[in-house]
């Protein structure tokens, strides 16, 4: 017996050793073929597109489409059926349908109306642009026009920037907005894996309970059970930052941008829907989104017309304090969970390493990562307690 089981010790120790040279023989070819295997990994990707497209819309949409089904399982399923049961099926399927009817009809209303006229603005502004900066020599050169050491300097940045502007900038934008509207094979292919992303988000949302039980079952077979615990409650915490805090940050944004629009259409500021967009768009980053979008508009505007400048700064301050005192604590709250200080942290980190989408996603991944952090701090510290 002692000798079997000398036996089955170095067979299994020369198992392992075998697998862990196996291993590096694998990664050595992995790293030599590193170009082929991040080509195959890319394609794999770009070939399921459409799954993980329809993940994100299922992921995005199943809010929406889980308060339809409640209304109407509460509401209109009763009145319906008032001597039987009804089959819970239906509810969610009328969910699913109004919600992706009134999904495609804010989609057409978007390409119908918006999408042409902030290509028109931006077309009409780029080809203003050095009329504007002329605007901007006048007013400087009326300010300096007592101190003649500044006038000659101004002429010639003025003679620069225009010509800067005139013969590279706008035959610049002249050839992307070509590249634009010429890439047809992409915009059609991303159209495509678009439409099969919606497809794929209805079977999962209709049958989302499968999938996720589905899911729950893989994990708790392959992974050990405190790791299982662990994931699922970072998970949970996931779901409930991106779920919750950035859906209702997109809900503040969306609101506020069109408030802009409304107010700077009423006060006639220049471009209003590319300005609304601009505003909208960076009120999405936390804390210094407003600022952003309020300094490059107001760079704009300056050079457009100052006088308008003004008015919106104005507008953007009292619709600012608006969304920071009223509309923001009613949709946002503290969903993050993590202070002022962290939140800053983490803009200006992830922002730096990734960007303007860095400064978007920053501040969810960070509360993510914080909580991990601090629930395992919390773990040791009870442990130390307890010895």
């Amino acid at each position: 017996m002692k000798e079997k089981g000398k036996f089955n010790q170095y067979f299994y120790q020369g198992l392992t050793l075998f697998c862990a040279i196996a291993a590096c023989i694998i990664l050595y070819f992995l790293i030599l073929r590193l170009n082929i295997f991040i080509d195959f990994i890319v394609k794999i990707f770009k070939v399921l597109a459409p799954i993980f497209i329809g993940l994100l819309f299922a992921y995005l949409l199943n809010p929406i489409v889980t308060f339809f089904e409640k209304f109407i399982d509460k509401n209109v399923i009763p009145t319906i059926y008032k001597n039987g049961k009804a089959n819970k099926r239906m509810s969610r399927v009328l969910g699913i349908f109004i919600t992706y009817f009134l999904v495609g009809f804010i989609i057409f209303l978007f390409i119908q109306f918006v999408i042409p006229s902030f290509f028109e603005s931006l077309e009409v502004m780029l080809s203003n642009v050095p009329v504007y900066l002329n605007k901007v020599y006048e007013y400087l050169r009326n300010i300096f026009k007592n101190n003649p050491d500044l006038s000659i300097p101004i002429e010639t940045w003025n003679t620069n920037i225009t010509d800067y502007v005139t013969n590279i900038v706008v035959p610049s934008m002249d050839t992307v907005m070509n590249n634009i509207t010429t890439g047809i094979t992409g915009v059609v292919r991303g159209i495509i894996n678009v439409l099969i992303g919606l497809i794929v988000s209805v079977y999962l949302i209709f049958d989302k309970e499968l999938f996720l039980k589905g899911t729950d079952r893989v994990l708790k077979v392959t992974l050990p059970k405190k790791v299982y615990d662990t994931s699922m409650t970072t998970l949970s915490y996931l779901d409930k930052i991106f779920g919750g805090f950035m859906m209702a940050k997109i809900i503040d944004s969306l609101i506020i941008g069109i408030l802009t629009f409304i107010v700077a259409s009423i006060f006639q500021i220049p471009y209003a829907i590319i300005i609304a967009l601009i505003v909208g768009i960076t009120n999405i980053i936390p804390y210094f989104g407003p600022f952003i979008g309020a300094i490059i508009c107001g760079i704009l505007l300056i050079l457009i017309d100052p006088a308008k400048c003004l008015t919106f700064v104005i507008i953007v301050f009292l619709i600012q304090q608006f969304d920071g005192n009223i509309l923001g604590p009613k949709l946002i709250g503290n969903k993050t969970g993590i202070k002022s200080f962290w939140v800053l942290f983490s803009i200006l980190l992830f922002g730096g390493l990734f960007g303007f989408v860095g400064m978007i996603f920053g501040v969810p991944v960070f509360a993510v990562i914080y909580s991990v952090v601090n629930t395992m701090i919390n773990k040791k510290l009870e442990l130390r307690k307890n010895e």
